[in-house]
């Protein structure tokens, strides 16, 4: 009788544990990605602090489908960078915090590589329903172009946006408004010792006509309390005067884009602009905010040729002074260059960036010799066209010429000038597979006079010619 019993318990909980398994499911997708990069003079003089560095990075992104329209999403990242910690770099390649390496490196040791950590980027709730859908957690963000605001959705790249919000995207049609609201920073669980935001994106798009129309405007406030400016930061705010941290922030964004797309032409334009207070003050004065950036790339497909073209071109403000910064950064994920513009480079800080760039690691100064592709356009405009030649299904080579001059020069700079220079890129790709690639980056940089510019030195800094390489490969499935 007490088997009897028995077998009928395990057959209902058989069934249960069935109908819950069919419930939910688990979906994944991820992508790995492997670098080498070297570039020659980064200081574009002597020493010329030489960088070679390699980076190996995974990333899995588990949803869970826990009913029909409810989906729970996440990402793990894995093989993280310690020196920039929230980014999708990747671990360098022998970096190593194991024992045998601490204490010495003892040749003779059988050691291991040191671990490398694992840390989740996003965890958000995703309801989906019939005219929306409701979005709250830790979520990527995107916009336009993302000169700006990018996920960090590409292949290679190294940087992303999330938000910690709650947002509802009511879409009718080819037309979807957002409304978000969300929290930066929260240094406790007390009110007002925070950083808030609210945004609301309102966007058109139609993929059949390659259309695209939209506006995102946003508005940050932060309490002084969480304003953790640094000494470089302050500085590069106020043009060099310094101040104090001693108001709140509130800083206003309106960004908006157009496209349009037909078969043998297609166009992307972006621009963004930012106004407001830093929350810095200088005296009972406060530093202030005002800059905008534009950005234009225009296309022209292949069609039936095996050759295709492409133009960016695109401005950012950088004119600052003690009180009033007019600088504006593009998101570090837009390349126009693979030197210019993605790696620190000279002996001053000609973008005006330094607002927005980390400035040490593990105790040391990040300089133009050991940080990462981390640099932004800023305080310039630039002029990009390229030809790319399909050889064959598998391999195309790219041509791309960089131009670009300074909006403004650094303040006490002696005779100073405006051309950055020319920069010429090669770029071979080799695609076995449609989620494989390998890219092999060769850069030619020929400085302009700007790169002499200095308040500092009598205005004779370094500017001569450097190249870079880079090899990378990524997997994604």
């Amino acid at each position: 009788m007490l088997k009897a019993h028995f077998l009928k318990v395990l057959g209902l909980s058989i069934a249960l544990t069935s109908t819950a398994a069919q419930a939910m499911s688990l979906d994944w997708s991820g992508g790995y990605r492997a670098e080498w990069t070297e570039v020659d003079r980064p200081s574009l003089t002597d020493p010329t602090q030489r960088k070679a560095y390699g980076l190996n990075y995974l990333y899995l992104t588990p949803k869970i489908i826990a009913a029909d329209g409810i989906n729970i999403v996440s990402r793990f990242d894995i093989f993280n960078s310690e020196i920039y910690p929230g980014s999708q770099l990747g671990t360098i390649w022998g970096m190593n915090t194991s024992d045998s390496a601490t204490s010495g490196g003892n040749q003779m040791s059988s050691g291991n590589q040191g671990p490398a950590t694992i840390s989740a980027s996003q965890l958000y709730l995703n309801v989906n329903q019939e005219f929306g859908s409701l979005l709250v957690g830790r979520v990527p963000f995107e916009f336009g172009t993302g000169m700006l605001y990018s996920a960090g959705k590409g292949a290679f790249d190294h940087w992303y946006n999330t938000r910690d919000m709650a947002a509802y995207k009511i879409i009718v049609g080819d037309w979807f408004l957002m409304p978000m609201i969300g929290r930066m920073v929260a240094n406790d669980f007390g009110q007002g010792n925070n950083q808030t935001f609210w945004g609301a994106q309102l966007q058109y798009e139609n993929v059949e006509a390659k259309s695209l129309m939209g506006i995102y405007v946003e508005q940050k406030k932060g309490a002084n309390t969480t304003l953790n400016y640094t000494t470089e930061q302050i500085a590069a705010y106020t043009a060099g005067a310094g101040g104090t941290v001693g108001g709140e922030m509130s800083i206003n964004t309106t960004s908006f884009v157009l496209g349009r797309g037909w078969d043998s032409f297609g166009y992307k334009f972006e621009g963004a602009f930012q106004s407001g207070q830093t929350g810095i003050q200088r005296g009972t004065e406060d530093v202030k905010v005002d800059g905008f950036g534009l950005a234009a790339e225009l296309y022209f497909p292949a069609r039936e040729s095996k050759w295709d073209y492409s133009f960016k071109l695109g401005m950012a403000t950088g004119d600052t002074d003690s009180t009033n910064f007019s600088g504006f950064a593009y998101n570090k994920n837009y390349d126009v260059a693979m030197l210019m513009f993605n790696h620190r480079l000279g002996q001053a800080d000609l973008f005006n960036t330094d607002a927005v760039k980390p400035t040490a690691a593990n105790g040391a100064a990040l300089g133009v010799g050991n940080s990462a592709d981390d640099e932004s356009v800023g305080n310039a405009y630039y002029l990009a066209p390229s030809v790319n030649y399909t050889i064959n299904e598998r391999f195309s080579v790219r041509n791309t010429v960089i131009y670009a001059q300074l909006m403004n020069v650094l303040p006490n700079s002696v005779d100073a000038k405006k051309d950055l220079g020319l920069e010429w890129d090669i770029e071979v790709v080799y695609q076995p597979l449609e989620r494989v690639q390998w890219v092999n980056q060769l850069g030619l940089l020929f400085p302009g006079e700007a790169w002499k510019n200095g308040s500092g030195a009598g205005g004779n800094l370094g500017n001569d010619f450097t190249f870079g390489f880079a090899s990378k490969a990524a997997i994604s499935f």
